[in-house]
């Protein structure tokens, strides 16, 4: 029967040593705690290859569960380096921008994040208050390999540095976040089928792998023309929208895109409220006889208890746009 009775420090320490043993001299093998979204600490395992600035962080606390359930620490390794190989980055990436910031405003962004989840973030962070929420600041890195897909977040030291303001700093997020990270909203119907077809894409090589072939490829298309057929009838129309960027990446920021919801209200001629579905993206859902604030308020709590990771989490909130003066107002 396998030991599985190291405490996590001590699995941490056998994991890096035993990656380290596996990469070779080439390679530097370091464990660290990772600060995330909502308070939520990880750790994470940085593969330092030589002559190579960037690492992806791979983290092992779920892996612990699967090393107390008897998993062994060369299985846990193995599957660790080879991920690692999967998502190594080939080249290093030139950030030299950043400490300039005459080139690094024109990739300043900012995102959402839950104001109280994050009080002791935000000692060491600039941000400004909006309702319940904060709004902070992120350098997004351009450059290959990431393309947008990476940042920097922008802390109090680094704003000093720079010898910039508070409001400076937003404005120029302001002016970057909807020009690097375009608004995209869709209704609600397209979202789920679009849910649907990456799902099914993902489990296409195991209908490949089981003989299937082309009969299962056929089941999957006529799956998901069923649903567009179903979506198209008059009486399953559903009048929720989803906004989030194009890149659906802290996408629930696009509230804040000028004209925006300004816009959104005069097409579909309604006040709406707003449903912060994630970090990532929001549902806007026009007014109607059947609203009700309280139901919507215990909607948003039970999918955040038991659809969202907790470091997604943007709030237990519903908040309503007004058109009489453009405005956004939390209702609880």
């Amino acid at each position: 029967m396998k030991n599985t009775s190291m405490n996590f420090a001590v699995f941490t320490a056998a994991i890096v040593k035993k990656i380290q043993e596996k990469a070779g001299s080439g390679f530097r093998i370091l464990s660290g705690t990772v600060k995330k979204n909502n308070g939520i600490e990880l750790t994470g395992i940085i593969i330092e290859e030589k002559g190579c600035n960037t690492s992806p962080t791979i983290y092992i606390d779920d892996f612990f569960g699967e090393y107390r359930n008897g998993l062994g620490i060369g299985e846990i390794a193995e599957t660790i380096w080879q991920i690692y190989r999967k998502n190594r980055f080939e080249e290093s990436v030139d950030l030299s921008n950043f400490t300039d910031y005459q080139k690094a405003k024109r990739q300043i962004a900012f995102r959402l994040v839950n104001y109280e989840k994050n009080k002791e973030l935000l000692v060491d962070v600039p941000f400004k208050r909006f309702l319940d929420l904060a709004v902070i600041f992120y350098y997004s890195v351009q450059e290959p390999p990431f393309y947008g897909k990476a940042s920097i977040l922008i802390c109090r030291e680094h704003m000093e540095k720079w010898d910039i303001s508070l409001e400076e700093l937003y404005q120029n997020a302001r002016s970057n976040t909807q020009v690097l990270f375009p608004a995209r909203i869709e209704n609600i119907e397209n979202v789920m089928v679009e849910m649907l077809e990456k799902g099914l894409a993902d489990k296409a090589s195991l209908f490949e792998a089981g003989g299937l072939g082309p009969d299962g490829q056929e089941w999957m298309d006529e799956l998901l023309s069923q649903l567009q057929r179903d979506f198209e009838r008059e009486e399953n129309k559903i009048p929720m929208y989803v906004l989030s960027n194009t890149q659906k990446l802290y996408g629930a920021a696009c509230i804040l895109y000028v004209n925006i919801l300004e816009k959104f209200s005069r097409l579909i001629n309604s006040d709406f409220y707003i449903l912060p579905s994630s970090v990532h993206e929001v549902i806007l859902l026009p007014v109607s006889e059947h609203s009700s604030t309280p139901a919507l308020l215990d909607m948003v709590t039970e999918i955040n208890k038991t659809q969202v990771e907790e470091s997604e989490i943007l709030a237990d909130s519903v908040y309503y746009f007004a058109r009489e003066d453009n405005s956004v107002r939390q209702l609880g």
